[in-house]
């Protein structure tokens, strides 16, 4: 199977978009959104630099933003309705902090990612496809956590949530040996420590799912 035929982690839909996500779509887009391997690189580089791998209505994105003015923060999204909605509120607290790049994740981080560039990358509530037969779907298998150990720096964060015990149990499988370290949410640093529950995560405490969190540092 080669890297462009593997099963995409997400079904590309059009989805509702409301008239004032599209209305900041239309005004921002050309302020916010960099697509360019030259843009996302001089982006990034030399700053702290961190990646929200699918995030979705943007909470976490733009309370880091807010709380850490001097970081590069990257956004990957697929979904219109949330760039529309990170777009809106990015303008309204003018913050110039963040970039959004609508692009597959694993396909940025391979082709246009640096290695050794990022300080963090944080990935909350992905899809978690419970059916087992799409369970190929699921972003984080071994070959994404090697993708991730890469693009890394030495001492990088790797931050993820789910409301899925069996995708939690692999991820934690997955991240076991001698690369990874594994952290406590007190050693992160304040943005990563106090950020506002997500929408996904609401709706998970709603149905009395289980949050669970894994928080790995790269050393090897």
């Amino acid at each position: 199977m080669t890297f462009n035929s593997k099963p995409k982690s997400f079904v590309t839909r059009q989805g509702r978009i409301t008239a004032n996500q599209k209305n900041a779509l239309d005004s921002f887009w050309n302020q916010y959104i960099i697509s360019e391997l030259s843009e996302i690189q001089e982006f990034i580089l030399g700053n702290y630099s961190l990646l929200d791998i699918g995030f979705g209505a943007g909470e976490t994105l733009i309370s880091i933003a807010q709380k850490k003015e001097d970081i590069s923060l990257l956004g990957a999204e697929v979904y219109l309705s949330g760039i529309g909605t990170v777009l809106s509120k990015a303008d309204k607290l003018n913050l110039d902090n963040l970039r959004i790049v609508r692009e597959d994740a694993e396909d940025l981080l391979k082709n246009k990612i640096p290695d050794s560039s990022l300080d963090a990358i944080i990935m909350f509530y992905p899809d978690p496809w419970p059916k087992r037969r799409h369970h190929k779907r699921r972003l984080i298998k071994k070959d994404f956590t090697e993708l991730l150990n890469k693009k890394l720096k030495f001492n990088g964060i790797f931050y993820f949530k789910t409301d899925w015990k069996d995708y939690f149990d692999e991820v934690t499988y997955l991240f076991e040996g001698p690369n990874w370290e594994e952290l406590n949410i007190r050693d992160l640093e304040e943005h990563l420590r106090d950020i506002p529950s997500t929408s996904f995560e609401k709706k998970a405490i709603q149905a009395n799912r289980s949050l669970n969190t894994k928080v790995v540092k790269k050393v090897n």
